[in-house]
């Protein structure tokens, strides 16, 4: 099993949340969790999407903010 398969099993809704949020594909939402677990705090890494939103810990923390904000209001 790879990473990306074992974060894609562990962090479902963060990754949907991460894909509304951030408009990211459900590759690059991957991606960000994998670089993150893996480099820590990179700039450079991950895809121009996820650099835009201001690097791999913003992407993770706007799916946070993202799945909070919707469980709040249902």
């Amino acid at each position: 099993m790879t990473m990306g398969n074992e974060i894609q099993r562990q962090y479902p809704r963060l990754i949907r949340c991460m894909r509304s949020a951030g408009l990211l594909t459900e590759s690059e939402a991957i991606g960000a969790l994998v670089e993150y677990k893996v480099f820590g705090i990179r700039e450079g890494f991950g895809s121009e999407a996820v650099a835009h939103l201001g690097g791999q810990l913003e992407a993770i923390r706007q799916g946070i903010r993202y799945r909070h904000f919707t469980s709040s209001i249902l």
